[in-house]
């Protein structure tokens, strides 16, 4: 029987027999039964030996995320931590009942999407599970997009309200009338912390000159203001629809240009499941501090509403800065963070204290993901810190996390293996097949946790989600790699040229096309290059029109003034050249490894950089 007939007579089978099927090469994985394996992983499952028998917690799989969250036996136990703060799920819940009510006499109905632009906070957690509970959607943005990005996105969904952190006001009154927003909610990072602390929050920022005052416009409220229209309503949500927009969230861009993913509960729902089966230390009592920003699916919905879904307390660090893990040793049994994150701590481990030494040992697990971590690299960091960090693999169309390293099993320099329930293949992209153990092609995934659609883009959905020779939709993830014998999904590069930079992934596309709109540009390529500060940024190669030759210092001033104007801060390249004209490769394809190589050169051979180095923090 070849691989076509097998896979078709597995998809005839029964529910009862799939579950006796993954039974018995659960068995044959563990050596309990003896069998020869096919070489295929989608028909061997290696994986299954790794998961619980039985999940941490049993998960109801259609329902909304915020019944999902307060699913729980013990509403007084703690559901999130802020700066010294601690929530238990029933104030949490009584916040969010508020919240609710507040946004239905404002007018957002059903299907509404709101867009929101904040950073981690209580209000934050507030804000995604009020207007779920109402069934209305929460469109995600970066606060460093610029005012030109957050007038496109507010445009593109047609939004009526929004949700902001205070320190982007500025840019919201910048393109608001361009707009169709008729609310604009503001936050603070210190409003949940009491009128006390906010004052002296307000006090430091008139004293640094960085005080962002409301502004006197009746479209702009308080988030405290905001909640003062609402009375705590507990009737219950709107109810599960798996076909329902619930979550939008921006694109990195790493299948080509930055689009909006759509998402539904259901994504949400079933990765709480799968993660429920994993050996990850969640449940109740553990501590799970959070090191990533909510406008990521892996930030929001792995690391925050997850582990409180399964009755942890999750403490959310107010910014991301390289030194969020280091500061709060002693404070979690679980984090949630970058690389980049595990390497401060390594660099600054001698600074700690001998408690803090001994109580980093006693955290269960780090977890990771988003940049590579080598054998050498993941086996120093066990071995100094005294605990286990595992790398996972994903993307925001599936939700954040496709694999996770097992606990129990952590395999240096692979991403770990398929949540529960899912398959992760290897796939021929010219034979429209599944590849053997070690062959390399591109990483697919029958996930249960894919989004919906490309917000009003079907055509670029189509070029993600794509049906196989089986009968199923797989998710196309446009990164090549393969599936060890064991399980285990290693990754040997990017189908799509993607940057990663601090953590956060950069499409090429988005820097070139920006740089290419200058008319005086003919060509521009953006390749990564090696950082001492950031470990990798962006570099742009430049040739101009021949007419502009010879004013290229103007032409470069130029450039860097709309790639400020127009691109993320993270996005903007942080070196330029301006050359006479580009490599190629034989086949007439951008030499991208020779323009690696001569950015390398290049900046090694600078005194300084030429554009300012990335903000540390965002707050």
């Amino acid at each position: 029987m070849d691989l076509k007939e097998y896979k078709k007579k597995i998809a005839n089978l029964s529910v009862n027999e799939k579950k006796l099927r993954d039974l018995y090469l659960r068995d044959l994985a563990l050596g309990k039964v003896q069998g020869p394996p096919t070489g295929y992983a989608s028909i061997d499952k290696p994986w299954l030996k790794y998961y619980r028998e039985q999940p941490i917690k049993e998960i109801k799989l259609e329902q909304t995320i915020y019944d999902l969250v307060f699913d729980q036996e013990d509403m007084n136990s703690l559901a999130l931590g802020y700066l010294g703060t601690s929530w238990t799920y029933k104030k949490l819940k009584r916040k969010v009942d508020k919240a609710a009510d507040s946004f239905k006499k404002m007018g957002v109905t059903m299907g509404d999407v709101v867009l929101v632009g904040v950073s981690n906070s209580p209000e934050t957690i507030i804000t995604v599970l009020a207007l779920n509970k109402i069934g209305a959607v929460s469109k995600w943005f970066d606060l460093r997009a610029s005012s030109h990005d957050i007038e496109e996105y507010a445009n593109f969904s047609e939004c009526k309200f929004a949700v902001v952190f205070d320190m982007i006001v500025p840019k919201i009154k910048e393109v608001v009338d361009k707009t169709s927003l008729e609310k604009i909610i503001v936050m603070s990072p210190a409003g949940a912390l009491g009128s006390f602390k906010q004052y002296i929050y307000d006090i430091g920022n008139i004293r640094k000159g960085t005080y962002i005052p409301i502004p006197d416009d009746k479209r702009f409220l308080t988030f405290k203001k905001f909640m003062s229209k609402g009375r705590v309503d507990d009737s219950p949500s709107v109810g599960f629809d798996a076909s329902r927009p619930t979550l939008m969230i921006q694109s990195s861009g790493t299948t080509g240009k930055p689009k909006t993913i759509v998402h539904s509960d259901a994504s949400m729902i079933n990765c709480t499941r799968a993660i429920a089966y994993s050996d990850l230390p969640l449940g109740k009592g553990k501590k799970v501090l959070v090191a990533l920003p909510p406008w990521i699916a892996y930030g929001l919905g792995d690391a925050m509403l997850l582990p409180m879904a399964l009755g942890s307390k999750v403490d959310l660090c107010p910014n991301f800065d390289p030194d969020s893990i280091f500061n709060n040793v002693g404070k979690f049994t679980i984090s949630y963070a970058a690389p980049f994150h595990y390497r401060y701590l390594r660099e600054h481990y001698d600074e700690l204290s001998v408690e803090q030494k001994s109580a980093l040992k006693k955290v269960e697990c780090m977890i990771t993901g988003g940049d590579k971590i080598s054998v050498e690299e993941n086996k120093a960091f066990e071995e100094l810190f005294g605990t286990i960090v595992v790398n996972g693999y994903g993307n925001n169309e599936g939700f954040g996390a496709l694999t996770v390293n097992p606990v129990n099993h952590n395999k240096y320099g692979t991403v770990g293996i398929p949540k529960y329930d899912e398959i992760i293949i290897s796939f021929d992209p010219d034979t429209k097949e599944e590849l053997l153990y070690g062959q390399i092609g591109e990483i697919c995934s029958l996930t249960k946790t894919a989004f919906l659609e490309y917000e009003k883009n079907p055509v670029a959905t189509s070029e993600v989600n794509k049906m196989h020779n089986d009968g199923c939709v797989w998710l196309h993830t446009g990164d090549l790699g393969y599936v060890d014998s064991e399980g285990y999904i290693n990754l040997s590069g990017r189908a799509r040229r993607v940057i990663t930079r601090l953590g956060f992934k950069i499409s090429a596309y988005t820097i070139e096309d920006n740089i290419s709109s200058n008319p005086f540009v003919k060509e521009c390529v953006a390749v990564s290059v090696k950082d001492e500060v950031e470990e990798h940024v962006p570099m742009a190669f430049v040739v101009l029109n021949d007419e502009y030759c010879d004013k290229k210092d103007e032409m470069l001033e130029l450039i860097n003034k709309n790639c400020n104007r127009k691109l993320k801060e993270y996005e903007i390249p942080k070196y330029f050249k301006i050359v006479d004209s580009l490599p190629y490769t034989p086949n007439g394809k951008y030499d991208f490894v020779s323009l690696e190589k001569i950015g390398n050169e290049y900046v090694a051979s600078l005194n300084k950089p030429v554009n300012k180095q990335l903000k540390k923090s965002i707050l």
